[in-house]
């Protein structure tokens, strides 16, 4: 019998790739020949991950650290943990794991990785000198890996892919763009049309500023102003791990405001969905492809997103929804009062968006391109 090959995930958080990729190592476990493991930071998911059949690996990867001295400590801790585990293939997920992942397979000759960049972040758009050193090292590191014959890039959207171009990156060949993690439309199934009224529109995601929920605020008191009636729900926790997140006593004074409410974070996303017919997505920075976008569009529900990388790829403006500026509550606020007064429009656009995840963004696309790539990789070790 020959044997299993090793596909080693690394992420930074148990939580996210739960809540992203354990679809993709569930079907990698249903693959004969294949065997799956995780290595990430064990916060929160870890025992529903392992109850799935994935086995474990510990790593703490400090997920907000900026300091050199504890990313040294995090690479020498990947690079024995490659060594122990000698995969087959490993898939590194996320900025972070891929950048420090990408030195420690130096150290693992004759392994296939998978460099999966999720989105660039702050890298890609900072304006200091400081950020854009951080960017010329960052990604000239990435596009020097991509040189390596096993490699692979995975990117989420055009934009990101066209980007990392400029560093070397090789995106005629060895290269694919995934619809982000992709949804599962059995799970996320099509909503008949709200019965609120007035209608209501929800933000999904974490309470960061770079989400832009200030903007989103100030475009529902522009809306308060002018006689509009629409209520907004906003549901996630602030992200402790993160320097940029909200505080509660400036989510509880939103919350005091016409309209507005946020009731932390939900475990159940599809009431959400039962409730809201308005999905909207401000962030003023670029992302990958939002699966909470994904997942709204999957049951229907028309979309207002900002012209960012990653949305703008998805929502085509006057089909699946509406594309305004970023940081921008007067575009935002003319954006929710049209959907607001058209109830015609809403359902239009939220079977448009159903339609968009069925043509290439499902969880059984990501899975068969991932499955792919795999089968490609280890062909050439």
């Amino acid at each position: 019998m020959s044997k299993r090959k090793k596909i080693l995930f690394v992420c930074t958080q148990d939580w996210f790739f739960q809540s992203h990729f354990l679809p993709l190592a569930q079907a990698v476990a249903k693959e004969d020949g294949y065997q799956g493991t995780l290595l990430t930071t064990l916060v929160t998911a870890h025992k529903k991950l392992a109850s799935n059949g994935l086995e474990l690996v510990p790593l703490d990867f400090k997920r907000s650290s900026m300091n050199p001295l504890s990313a040294l400590v995090v690479l020498w801790r990947l690079v024995v943990a490659l060594r122990r585990q000698r995969p087959d293939i490993v898939h590194f997920i996320a900025l972070k794991p891929v950048l420090l992942g990408g030195l420690a397979a130096l150290f693992v000759p004759g392994t296939g990785i998978v460099y999966h960049v999720t989105g660039l972040g702050f890298l890609a758009e900072g304006k200091s000198r400081f950020v854009a050193f951080a960017r010329w090292v960052c990604f000239s590191l990435l596009g020097l890996y991509l040189k390596r014959k096993r490699s692979w890039l995975v990117c989420e959207n055009p934009d990101d892919l066209d980007f990392l171009a400029k560093y070397g990156a090789p995106v005629t060949t060895r290269a694919s763009i995934f619809g982000g993690a992709g949804v599962n439309p059995e799970q996320y199934p099509q909503m008949p049309p709200g019965a609120q009224n007035p209608p209501r529109a929800a933000y999904v995601g974490r309470m960061i500023w770079t989400k832009g929920l200030d903007v989103l605020v100030e475009a529902m008191e522009k809306l308060a102003a002018r006689g509009i009636a629409l209520n907004l729900d906003m549901y996630g926790a602030p992200d402790a791990g993160n320097p940029k997140a909200v505080p509660v006593a400036t989510l509880e004074q939103w919350s005091k405001k016409p309209g507005v409410k946020w009731h932390g974070p939900t475990r159940d996303i599809l009431k959400v969905w039962r409730q809201s017919e308005i999905a909207i997505i401000s962030t003023r920075t670029r992302e990958g492809m939002p699966r909470a976008m994904l997942e709204a569009a999957s049951c229907g529900r028309a979309l207002i997103v900002t012209d960012i990388a990653g949305c703008r790829h998805f929502v085509r403006d006057g089909v699946e929804g509406l594309v305004v500026p970023p940081e921008d509550s007067d575009a935002l606020a003319r954006a929710l009062e049209k959907l607001a007064l058209d109830k015609a429009l809403r359902k239009r656009m939220g079977h448009a968006a159903r339609q968009r995840v069925l043509n290439g963004y499902t969880e059984r696309h990501v899975q068969e391109a991932a499955l792919k790539i795999y089968a490609t990789l280890l062909k050439t070790l």
